[in-house]
């Protein structure tokens, strides 16, 4: 199959391990611009290496065998542009073959000034229907990371009708319960906002009035049914854990290969689902891939949360059926194990701990139950018996389920693979011209930089002057520890002279140094012009940019049928849900009309119906709420669009991106800092900035499994919403327009 199988990469050595065990190609985040800042991510000297090791065999031998996407995909305040470009620009000197995107001032900065960099939109973009791939495309995205809430069916449909638009689906690992980029719970709760990398994981927390994780999810695992996303026309398939060890992404990665490619079980061995679950295993599920109200699970009752357990569970192995005592008072657990076992594996019991953990233990001693000999191994299919400590002993009950939670079988399956930089050659590769002459030796580079060095001295005639051009090329090739690689060299020499080794080792280390000094220039160029990029502040329309003393306004946004609260409103947004076709004509220029945050792909023609019924109706004036009812309002020639919060136009990229999209006034998102709203009131752009909202904490379409007394879930348009019972109230900078949204009101 030609489908890529794409594994996550928190350090070089998962990295590596990922390629060893069949990875097509990793995504990897640096230190900064990551969404799992703590993650061990990448400097550029590591990524460098992957690079080389990627692109280059031992011998030498370059081509681009294996792939590496750098994930830049969070947010970016205004504050943080100029850090952000000149990472851009150490990247587009590196040339990852993609980064994948969050913010779309970072797709507009790429686009600019590093076209060189290819891009792929993340999942945090929220794309779930065709419209909204399509509006990815128009922006220069490659490809899109799909939302992970979309079915077979849907998936495919949009891969019919994307082009040449390359498709991203996740297969395996953890999800997330509200629907990527539509999480606010940790900026608005904890201060840690997972659109900048920093999530807390909420969604992981026990209630504060129960003992069950009521939106913990299960694991994502679609097993044999990557086959039919393949067929379906995805390009990748990904796997989610840049936050695991190698050893899970190893043996993940084969496990998918595998089913891929079954020829290579034969070469490697086959891994099972029971050596997954003994590296880590949460109870898993397929999530909607059958369909909504289709939704398989495995090793649990239908549903997609877990609200019993959290964390590693391991390989089910079989039960307790007794624990007995011998003559030196030491207990043995008997059982039988359904998995062959060793000296110093794990073990988990159904039993847990005060933490609200399984509990667990290594295997320190064993024996077969017919014998008292103590033995290093076990094989599957046998009554075996464990020592086991006195804690232990009491909270086993018979009947209870154990579980091998470390097999040392499965890590000697998967060796820690090596790397040694000089073993590779850099990226770069070089076509260097050097000539000889009576008083100087000289080198210069022919492509990809016009960088010559050289050398004075005296040349003497050649006794072998045979040996000269290989001489020179043996020189030449001594580039390791440098980005650069030797692909051709030529020897201008008439008079047949001889160039001593040490004379032409030091001409090359010169021409090195020139060459970093060239591109270190040329990437501070890129940089400058970036940072002055004269769209940004000087090349839009009055219409777009000025705000005067009577544009500070007030507005207010409800939901259809929610009635106007009293007060003097200036515009009244009305977000239309599924009573949209309820709306009668507009007999107010103070109405504007919003589009919901989540249109799922077979509902989307209809909501394209509806607004050219309203259109007709008179509704001149429209709020979008992603990408793809933006372009859709585009394409409908509607000229009055403002963009909501959900849009995330944090900084003056994604601003001027957003006005030459048509947009005409942006509401500032609840997440933003004080710094960035008042670089945002002071941009020049018509913002507007919320005084109140019960803000959406989580946006997803899974029911949660119970309802935390300390806050409000409930059903909106197909979609679960977890709020604060009681509206928050924001802080805004002075002489700005503001907004009031009821929308999300659980009333």
């Amino acid at each position: 199959m030609d489908c890529e199988l794409l594994a996550p990469a928190g350090n070089f050595e998962t990295a590596l391990a990922a390629f060893e065990a069949g990875a097509d190609a990793v995504y990897c985040g640096l230190t900064e611009f990551s969404a799992r800042a703590f993650a061990d991510n990448f400097g550029i000297e590591d990524l460098k290496n992957l690079l080389r090791y990627c692109r280059c065999d031992r011998d030498g031998q370059c081509e681009r065998r294996r792939k590496v996407y750098v994930t830049f995909n969070t947010v970016i305040d205004e504050d943080n542009i100029e850090a952000a470009i000149e990472q851009l620009a150490r990247l587009d000197e590196v040339r990852p073959d993609a980064l994948i995107v969050q913010d779309i001032g970072v797709a507009r900065i790429c686009r600019r000034h590093f076209p060189g960099l290819e891009l792929h939109a993340s999942t945090q973009l929220v794309a779930h229907n065709l419209e909204g791939v399509l509006a990815m495309k128009d922006l220069g995205f490659k490809r899109v990371v799909l939302a992970r809430e979309l079915s077979l069916e849907e998936i495919a449909s949009i891969a019919k009708r994307c082009g040449d638009m390359e498709l991203e689906v996740f297969i395996h690992g953890a999800l997330c319960y509200s629907i990527s980029g539509l999480c606010l719970f940790g900026a608005m709760e904890k201060g840690r906002s997972g659109n900048r990398g920093k999530c807390p994981y909420c969604c992981r927390q026990a209630s504060a009035f129960t003992s069950l994780y009521p939106f913990s999810m299960k694991d994502l695992r679609l097993g044999e049914d990557v086959r039919k996303l393949a067929d379906a026309g995805v390009a990748s398939l990904k796997i989610e854990g840049r936050m695991k060890s190698a050893l899970y992404v190893a043996s993940v990665t084969r496990y998918y290969r595998e089913i891929l490619n079954p020829e290579t079980q034969r070469h490697r061995g086959g891994v099972t689902i029971g050596d997954l679950e003994t590296v880590f295993s949460r109870r898993t599920t397929k999530l909607y891939f059958e369909g909504r109200g289709k939704t398989v699970s495995v090793r649990q009752q239908d549903g997609v949360i877990d609200s019993e357990s959290l964390g590693h569970l391991g390989a089910e192995i079989g039960v307790v059926k007794r624990v007995t005592k011998d003559r030196e008072g030491q207990r043995w657990l008997r059982f039988h194990t359904a998995r062959g076992l060793e000296k110093h594996d794990g073990l988990q019991f159904e039993a847990m701990t005060d933490e609200g953990r399984h509990l667990g233990m290594g295997i320190v001693e064993m024996r077969q139950a017919i014998s008292r000999r103590p033995v290093f191994e076990v094989n599957a299919g046998v009554d075996v018996e464990v020592l086991v400590s006195e804690d232990v002993e009491r909270a086993l009950k018979p009947g209870m389920k154990i579980y091998c939670s470390m097999s040392n079988a499965v890590k000697r399956l998967f060796p820690t693979p090596s790397f040694r930089p000089s073993d590779y050659e850099g990226g770069i590769g070089l076509d260097i011209e050097v000539s000889l002459s009576g008083s100087r030796l000289s080198a210069k580079v022919l492509s990809p930089f016009a960088v010559e060095a050289c050398v004075d001295c005296e040349l003497q005639p050649a006794k072998n002057p045979e040996k000269t051009a290989e001489g020179v090329k043996k020189a030449f090739s001594k580039l390791g520890g440098s980005d650069y690689r030797l692909r051709k060299v030529s020897v201008v020499d008439p008079e047949k002279l001889f160039a001593p080794m040490s004379v032409l080792n030091d001409l090359r280390r010169d021409l090195v140094e020139k060459l970093d000094e060239a591109r270190e220039k040329e990437r501070h160029e890129k940089i400058g012009s970036a940072i002055a990029d004269d769209f940004v502040g000087g090349d839009l329309s009055s219409e777009h940019r000025c705000i005067r003393p009577s544009d500070h306004l007030r507005r207010v946004k409800i939901r259809s049928g929610q009635k106007v609260p009293a007060g003097e409103w200036d515009e009244i947004i009305v977000l239309i849900g599924s009573d949209r076709d309820g709306l009668e004509s507009s007999g107010s220029d103070k109405f504007r009309l919003a589009l919901p945050v989540y249109t799922a792909e077979p509902e989307f023609n209809r909501l394209r119906v509806t607004v050219k019924g309203l259109l007709r109706k008179g509704f001149s004036k429209w709020e979008a709420s992603d990408l793809a009812t933006l372009r859709m309002l585009k394409e409908l020639g509607v000229t009055d669009i403002t963009a909501d919060w959900t849009l995330y136009a944090f900084n003056s990229r994604a601003l001027a991106e957003l006005s030459e999209m048509g947009v005409k006034r942006f509401v500032a998102s609840p997440e933003n800092t004080r710094e960035n709203l008042q670089y945002l009131a002071e941009s020049g752009y018509d913002v507007e900035f919320l005084t109140q909202q019960s803000t959406p904490l989580f946006v997803s379409l899974t029911e949660p499994a119970g309802r935390p007394e300390d806050l409000a879930v409930f059903p909106r348009d197909g979609l679960w919403v977890t709020t604060k019972k009681t509206p928050r109230t924001f802080e805004t900078p002075e002489g700005v327009s503001t907004r009031v949204d009821l929308s999300w009101d659980p009333a």
